[in-house]
């Protein structure tokens, strides 16, 4: 029996959330897409801004960076301890108090008065947007049955997309208009509206006792500020010091991977590594955001300090990406649903590499439209790539570890976006000198020696892809195995139901034929 052909099928398919029922699975989505869009605005509106931001309090690149570094070291170090909070309390109450954290620090970032303030109320915002990221996809999962979550997975990357879309646009516009203060305030309308939305959809699911695996989440985090604060000591040179945080950081990742072994409730289980393709998928995800976020960081120098562009065209040039993500992540992810995924993963990684290696012919007399075009197709690569990969690494987990994979997936996302700002900053720095990048225009050699980091940024980048390309091998063949044990499921569990169906029909039946003959 065909599972489209079963009136009952949309009742018990695994993915699908009986509590939230097929005509809430829209409503659902739209609600989380809507709030889960402000994450990754938030996560490149300062992108534009940022030479503004750094010229406005006198500081350099290397300090400016922490304004976004601050935002996506919380945001990834708590992220994988509020997706395990989210299995215990209910994932809908977690994503509520996020929205609620994310509006009001929001504002706060909007007053800060230095930029040591702005640096911790960023970090504090992105504390607020882990909540809501790390149990958003997993709402998904279970609002969704398995074979429409690849294009429910692609809508969502829509949001993500649209966000990363959004973000550069309102920085420069705002930024233009009111001052870099004003890219915080539009937080405010968007999420007072999703939280009443998310109200009023999301069905609080019942409290559980919650077991904290706080070792682990402090190690986690530790190990995190480590890494970034050693790279970030390389950018200025001040070696010495590296390498004494280097150790301290690999002396923590040790400490984090032997805690999590002998946890009884760990807030990363490793053992879900051992699936060969979840982990190959992860990995590759993870080198995709590095390369679209080290566009996203370094493109803006290049642009306004090279081509002298000012803050409102340079965040419509780096819409170019994310408006092609937009269009084509939903046809990607159905296209994975139908075929797999790993054919449009292949693709996606080529097409990016492509991308990044047409950039190295940017030179000091380029235009906006050879950025446009270029990032415009490192969009088509991403687009390709992101649908298929999130949905191979939901379907690879069973359903009662959506949670988990949810929180694994937004980590991999933002641990590329952190490494990202500092490998991107880190290779610029290689090229010019840090006191040179405090001159809001550039000229003569200072321009070309700019331009020689980007080219070096993505240089980097391209091997990434290369390496994507060849990771998503590992991938799935056919759509046949990567759902034939939901099916398979699906299909008891669908019988079991219409032969309950058919037997209280019958019993009614009965009973009503005995009731006439008396």
């Amino acid at each position: 029996m065909e599972i489209r052909h079963s009136t009952f099928a949309h009742i018990i398919l695994p993915g699908h959330d009986i509590i939230t029922g097929f005509k809430n699975k829209w409503l659902t989505l739209l609600a989380l897409s809507l709030g889960t869009m402000m994450v990754p605005i938030n996560a490149s509106i300062t992108n534009v801004s940022l030479p503004t931001i750094s010229m406005f309090f006198g500081v350099s690149l290397a300090t400016a960076q922490w304004v976004l570094i601050s935002y996506l070291i919380t945001l990834l170090g708590f992220v994988l301890f509020f997706s395990r909070l989210g299995d215990f309390c209910g994932q809908e109450r977690v994503y509520l108090a996020g929205l609620v954290g994310f509006v009001v620090t929001s504002l706060l970032c909007s007053l800060s008065p230095s930029i040591e303030a702005l640096i911790v109320f960023r970090g504090l915002q992105g504390l607020a947007a882990a909540m809501m990221i790390s149990v958003s996809m997993a709402l998904v999962r279970r609002s969704f049955p398995a074979p429409e979550l690849g294009s429910a997975l692609g809508i969502y990357a829509v949001a993500i997309a649209a966000g990363l879309a959004l973000g550069p646009a309102i920085g420069g516009l705002v930024s233009s208009f009111m001052g870099w203060r004003g890219i915080f305030l539009v937080n405010l309308p968007v999420g007072i509206l999703d939280f009443v939305f998310c109200f009023q959809v999301l069905k609080r699911s019942q409290r559980q006792i919650v077991k904290w695996d706080l070792p682990g989440t402090v190690l986690q985090f530790v190990c995190l500020f480590l890494v970034v604060y050693t790279l970030n000591l390389v950018e200025n040179g001040d070696f010495t010091q590296a390498v004494i945080t280097g150790v301290l950081a690999i002396t923590t990742l040790l400490g984090f991977v032997y805690q999590e072994l002998r946890c009884q409730n760990p807030v990363l289980k490793l053992d879900l590594f051992q699936n060969h393709t979840f982990t190959a998928f992860t990995l590759s995800l993870h080198f995709n955001y590095i390369c679209m976020y080290m566009m996203f960081f370094a493109v803006p120098f290049y642009l306004q300090k090279v081509l002298y562009l000012d803050s409102g065209t340079t965040g419509l040039v780096l819409t170019a990406s994310p408006i092609i993500m937009m269009a084509v992540s939903p046809l990607s992810g159905m296209v994975a649903d139908r075929f797999g995924s790993r054919t449009p993963a292949f693709l996606g990684s080529m097409v990016s590499a492509l991308a990044l290696l047409s950039m190295t012919q940017l030179t000091v007399n380029s235009s906006a439209w050879d950025v446009f075009f270029s990032l415009a197709m490192l969009g088509l690569g991403a687009a390709l790539f992101q649908s298929p990969t999130n949905r191979t690494l939901m379907s690879q987990l069973p359903l009662e570890k959506a949670g988990e994979a949810s929180g694994i997936i937004a980590t991999t996302r933002n641990l590329g976006m952190v490494f990202a700002v500092c490998y991107a900053g880190l290779l610029i720095h290689l090229a010019i000198a840090p006191d040179m990048m405090h001159s809001a225009h550039l000229a003569g050699q200072a321009a070309v020696d700019l331009t020689s980091g980007l080219h070096l940024v993505v240089l980097l980048g391209a091997i990434l892809s290369v390496s994507m390309a060849f990771l998503s091998l590992v991938g799935l063949k056919n759509k046949r195995k990567t759902m034939v044990k939901y099916e398979k499921v699906a299909v008891e569990k669908t019988i079991k139901v219409e032969k309950r169906v058919i037997g209280t029909i019958s019993s009614a039946v009965m009973v009503m034929g005995s009731y006439h003959s008396k």
